[in-house]
């Protein structure tokens, strides 16, 4: 008896934690962007950085986590001039998790692709 109760303590408990966990992250995701990222994206996602970037409501969420990663790790991007070293110098600065959570909000709430996204993890 004591087994099932923990069993259905645990199945009930696990999904509360696994949205906090998420919710968690899309806040973290959040603060990063409107501090980071809104600037020069604007707060929708709307707004072409520099005049020239694409929007982000524009770019489908893989491509989204491949850019930004590639910005993230490639050290020479740094150095470059133009929007890829600007994005390259932002987020150098951000931690691996940081990079993750900002990713996340980024695709959840901008991607071009976003709906199919919702419907896909529902």
């Amino acid at each position: 008896m004591k087994n099932i109760l923990f069993k259905i303590i645990f199945i009930c408990i696990l999904p509360c934690s696994l949205f906090a966990q998420e919710t968690q992250e899309s806040s973290v995701g959040e603060q990063i962007f409107k501090k980071t990222c809104s600037g020069c994206h604007g707060k929708d996602g709307r707004t072409q950085a520099f005049g020239i970037s694409r929007k982000l409501i524009e770019i489908p969420a893989a491509e989204m986590g491949e850019r930004l990663m590639l910005f993230h790790s490639d050290k020479n991007l740094q150095s470059s001039g133009g929007v890829s070293g600007v994005m390259s110098k932002q987020t150098a600065t951000l931690k691996k998790d940081e990079l993750g959570s900002v990713l996340l909000y980024i695709q959840k709430n901008f991607a071009a692709d976003k709906s199919a996204n919702e419907s896909v993890s529902e």
